[in-house]
């Protein structure tokens, strides 16, 4: 048996050892959805199960992985998006919960009501943050079963090592912009540069208690974003670094922004298949919104560039795994442009905070 089969066995040991009752956390690439489905086949009388998901890509994935691994007969289920729990009015003798560590505190208190009625809470996630678990832990009284982390994965070969490259800029100070996103009454635009414009809107997200203009909350946080992700700045940094870059993959938060780096562009609007080009290695550099974050192989690949991070970890994980299959001994670079002493540092920061800090650099 390689590494990934004998942790794979350990976990669905483990699972069956206590009662399908618990949080396993293994890395990505490990296969969370065949230790749980070997689990269940180990069950030999007739159960109903719910798979939930807070991604319906992951449903798509588990109805295939259900029968490429063949679920047994006795075993019925149904995929349900996490958000849609509360419409579910069947009840189960067990809930899966993939990537449980997504879960807002509404679907957990859904979740909490089904257990109440005889329902055990299986949980799998590949990222398990230190609140995350506790606030499990509280509410579903469930505790972590079986863990596999991603350096342990990487230390054992089963994903390509790598190293993060955080390279800052500042949001421009020169050359103004006339935008909606820098209008004070949302009327009238006016030219402000990039940094005065986010200067306004951070100011104002900070003295909401003062101002009590609390009924201005998500319009003031969705205005401050669009500077950062639009920012003229961040892009000029990262077509610069691209220059020096052959292959790499570009993540962006915007379809206009990921219309301006790269040599193409993939997403929703695209006009072409451009990331059958980028696979074929027609083109070799592709810059994407997140319709990559899983479930797709790239071969040749070994660079990502972020022009936009979310402090989402496990999306961050997601993706920069497009650049860790294994190819010999090479290591996958993660390049991240980052707006200095803005949200999009906190962002930043946020999003690489499960990463070893020993392969982590500042430039």
């Amino acid at each position: 048996m390689d590494i990934r089969a004998i942790k794979q066995a350990e976990a669905t040991k483990t699972i069956v050892d206590n009662r399908y009752n618990g949080i396993v956390h293994v890395s990505p690439r490990v296969g969370k959805s065949k230790i749980a489905i070997d689990a269940l086949n180990t069950i030999k009388s007739e159960i109903k199960v719910l798979i939930l998901a807070p991604k319906l890509p992951i449903l798509t994935s588990w109805k295939q992985e259900i029968k490429k691994w063949g679920l047994n007969d006795n075993i019925s289920f149904d995929l349900v998006w996490s958000n849609s729990l509360k419409k579910v009015k069947d009840t189960y003798q067990l809930i899966i919960c993939d990537e449980i560590h997504d879960y807002n505190n509404k679907v957990v208190m859904q979740l909490k009501k089904h257990q109440l009625l005889g329902s055990r809470i299986l949980g799998l996630t590949g990222t398990l943050p230190a609140l995350t678990e506790l606030n499990l832990k509280n509410i579903l009284k469930i505790n972590k079963l079986y863990e596999y982390t991603f350096e342990e994965a990487i230390a054992d070969g089963i994903i390509a090592d790598y190293e993060i490259i955080c390279v800052g800029c500042e949001l421009d100070d020169v050359e103004d912009i006339e935008e909606e996103s820098n209008t004070k009454n949302g009327k009238n635009p006016f030219a402000q540069t990039e940094l005065a414009a986010y200067k306004y809107w951070n100011d104002k997200y900070d003295n909401i208690e003062v101002s009590g203009e609390y009924y201005l909350r998500k319009t003031i946080i969705s205005k401050r974003k669009t500077i950062i992700y639009e920012s003229r700045s961040k892009i000029k940094k990262t077509n610069e670094l691209l220059t020096s870059l052959n292959r790499c993959l570009i993540f962006t938060g915007l379809q206009k922004v990921a219309d301006l780096v790269g040599e193409r562009s993939f997403h929703s609007k695209s006009n072409e298949n451009t990331l059958e080009m980028f696979i074929d290695g027609d083109i070799n550099k592709l810059s994407v919104v997140s319709k990559v974050s899983m479930g797709i192989t790239i071969p040749d690949l070994k660079v990502a560039v972020f022009n936009q991070v979310k402090s989402n970890e496990s999306l961050f994980i997601q993706q920069a795994l497009r650049t860790m299959n294994l190819e010999k001994d090479k290591k996958a670079t993660i390049y991240i442009v980052y707006l200095k002493n803005t949200q999009d540092e906190v962002w930043m920061r946020s999003a690489i905070e499960g990463f070893s800090k020993s392969k982590i650099k500042f430039i």
